[in-house]
């Protein structure tokens, strides 16, 4: 029988020189700060030997296109390139110095695709699509120079409306967890972003976040109360700069009902970040 050995969720814009020039001195201790959070956390992770980890994250219009949007979307085959821009973003350059390819753990990231499909889950599924920041800068920070286990990247759309419901992330995660419950392996789990910011798709807005809704949201994870996050509405995401926090829901669904620790939570005025740790084990 398998397990979730781990699960962690944090911030995914890892560059100290990008918050450097964005907030200065204090952006750069904060990011620094978070970044060693999470390595504590890797060294956690890698402790308990996964034979595989599920990262679920947003594509920021890198994957996927106004073509074709996927609301959730598993990353099948053997390997994965990671994304390769001439004209990324500063906080994508840092994927430059980072392998061109990762392992894929084929045979869970297919039973969560077709046992999804069974369940009704309208799974999209692609053997091409490139991992960015999102994914590889949380893989690699939790890592370090230890060798990074066979991944399962998940993709969910957390930007482009209409957006899958918080609920319906939750609901994912609980299948994922009866797909990991019923296989021989022991399986890691990540979600990144967050928390509550305004990227550059929202430029209303950009340079805010939402420190009230943040510590409330991380109150409900502390003490194991995930349905007032299943009733988040995506009216209350989209006002509270929370989007990416529909990643969040799928891992909550996956572990629930276990309580977070809170490795680290610090407010930038753009962005707060944060680094959470649930007791699965």
């Amino acid at each position: 029988m398998g397990k979730i050995v781990f699960a962690g969720a944090m911030s995914h814009v890892l560059d100290p020189d990008y918050y450097d020039a964005a907030c200065g001195p204090v952006g750069r201790r904060k990011v620094e700060d978070v970044m060693e959070a999470i390595r504590q956390m890797g060294a956690r992770l890698a402790a308990r030997s996964p034979d595989a980890l599920i990262v679920v994250a947003d594509d920021h219009l890198n994957a996927f296109s106004f073509n074709a949007v996927p609301a959730l979307c598993v990353r099948i085959g053997t390997t994965v390139s990671r994304m390769v821009q001439e004209d990324a973003e500063a906080f994508d350059k840092v994927l430059e110095d980072m392998p061109l390819t990762y392992p894929l753990h084929e045979a869970l990231a297919n039973q969560i695709l077709e046992q999804g499909l069974a369940s009704g889950f309208d799974l999209a599924l692609s053997w091409e699509a490139p991992l960015d920041h999102a994914f590889l800068s949380p893989v690699t920070t939790l890592f370090g120079p230890r060798p990074i286990p066979p991944l399962v990247p998940i993709w969910v759309n957390c930007f482009v409306a209409p957006q899958p419901t918080a609920r319906r992330c939750f609901d994912f995660g609980r299948h994922i967890a009866r797909v990991v419950a019923g296989s021989p392996w022991n399986v890691g789990i990540i979600a990144t972003g967050g928390l509550s910011h305004f990227p550059e798709l929202l430029v209303a807005r950009v340079g805010e976040s939402d420190t009230v809704f943040d510590r409330k949201i991380l109150h409900w994870l502390e003490h194991g109360e995930h349905e007032p996050l299943c009733r988040l509405s995506a009216d209350e995401l989209h006002k509270s700069g929370e989007h990416e926090f529909l990643n969040w829901m799928v891992l909550i669904g996956a572990i629930t009902p276990a309580r977070a620790d809170v490795r680290y939570f610090g407010e930038l005025g753009r962005i707060n970040l944060a680094a959470v740790e649930w007791r699965v084990e």
